[in-house]
């Protein structure tokens, strides 16, 4: 059985890492770099450590992969924007990253999006420490009945969050439900593990997180103030191709797509019997050991969606519609100009169906 190859890389060792070649840059099929069928398709891709990215991990261990033609190298990112960086370089040919930095993508490096891997809302949230008194604010703002929190509580305090990412979206997000902007409070750039070691520290007034991390903080003894669906923040997971592969790796990508699509069906319908995969995942892949309840609250806060149902989000506007929300964030962080927002609706943020559309008649092999 062909378990992939699995390599695991810290953003902090990433420049060293481009150095060598995790794997065949292979364009479809055929195009194999010597591996042991002419008909496999070898991809490197981008990913979290995130339940969105079990699927893809699955199917390189019980061989589901080999049935779809296809070997995934799956690289590990701590978070989305180093794995943006990457993208000059080509290091990668898909990626499943969050939409924030997606979007950085897409305007500075025209990375295409072939799909919608998870909605992850409720697992990016604003936390705190017990003791905080915005935990005496429920229901200050009347439009967020479940949040914590109002503007005289907040303002001028520090948040310690990762940004350009989900969490920084969601933050936003309730920084608005409360009447703020980012400029009425600090906002302090680091990656979620330094952000949580920082915060227990003393570090801060706020930490902004999401799954799995999220769960550590809870086992401390902080505490939710807020999360990305009680605000209104679109936190998905998308589905990336490196501008380059996407012109002629419409089949690879596609395989890609079916092979996740597998398991996408399986978590929806059988989730709970797949907590130990699922662990053995977190473990293996991230280097993070959970608790069978952790996982199953993880379970709990995301939806994967298989081909059909991201075909539909593509294809009735949905995601654009979604994606035009986190892009004037951008906007009001001043990381985009209102011409950089002209410029992604009129491409439409490089959503593209054609991949869903051709992984729909991807056949695996008995």
């Amino acid at each position: 059985m062909n378990k992939g190859v699995f390599k695991k890389l810290t953003a902090s060792v990433l420049a060293g890492a481009m150095m060598f070649s995790l794997a065949a840059c292979g364009g479809g099929a055929g195009d194999n770099g010597g591996d042991k069928t002419a008909e496999t398709v070898d991809i490197t891709g981008a990913f979290l450590g995130q339940i969105d990215a079990w699927p893809t991990y699955q199917g390189g261990m019980d061989g589901t992969a080999d049935k779809y033609g296809i070997k995934v190298n799956m690289t590990y990112f701590d978070s989305g924007a180093p794995a943006i960086e990457t993208v000059p370089a080509h290091q990668w040919q898909v990626a499943d990253l969050g939409s924030t930095p997606s979007l950085m993508g897409v305007l500075r490096h025209d990375v295409k999006i072939v799909g919608v891997a998870s909605n992850e809302a409720p697992a990016n949230a604003i936390v705190a420490r017990e003791d905080n008194p915005v935990f005496e604010k429920k229901g200050a703002v009347k439009e967020f009945p479940d949040i914590y929190g109002d503007a005289e509580s907040v303002k001028g305090k520090t948040f310690l969050c990762t940004t350009v990412s989900s969490g920084h979206y969601a933050l936003a997000k309730y920084l608005e439900a409360l009447g703020l902007k980012e400029s009425d409070v600090t906002v302090k750039n680091l990656e979620q593990p330094q952000a949580i070691k920082a915060f227990e520290g003393g570090e801060g007034d706020y930490l902004v997180l999401w799954t799995p991390f999220l769960y550590e903080a809870f086992e401390k003894g902080w505490k939710e103030v807020a999360n990305g669906s009680q605000v209104g923040a679109y936190c998905l997971m998308l589905y990336l191709a490196d501008p380059e592969y996407a012109k002629t790796g419409e089949d690879g990508i596609a395989r890609f797509l079916a092979m996740n699509s597998v398991f996408q069906d399986k978590y929806n319908k059988e989730a709970d019997a797949l907590v130990g995969d699922i662990t053995d995942f977190f473990v293996s892949f991230a280097g993070l050991k959970m608790t069978e309840k952790d996982v199953k609250l993880d379970i709990e806060t995301h939806k994967l969606y298989n081909v059909s149902e991201q075909l539909e989000m593509l294809k009735s506007g949905e995601l654009e519609k979604m994606l035009e929300d986190n892009a004037s964030f951008f906007v009001a962080q001043n990381k985009f100009s209102e011409d950089e927002l002209k410029t992604l609706k009129e491409k439409h943020f490089n959503i593209d169906p054609k991949f869903l559309e051709a992984a729909q008649k991807v056949q695996p092999t008995a």
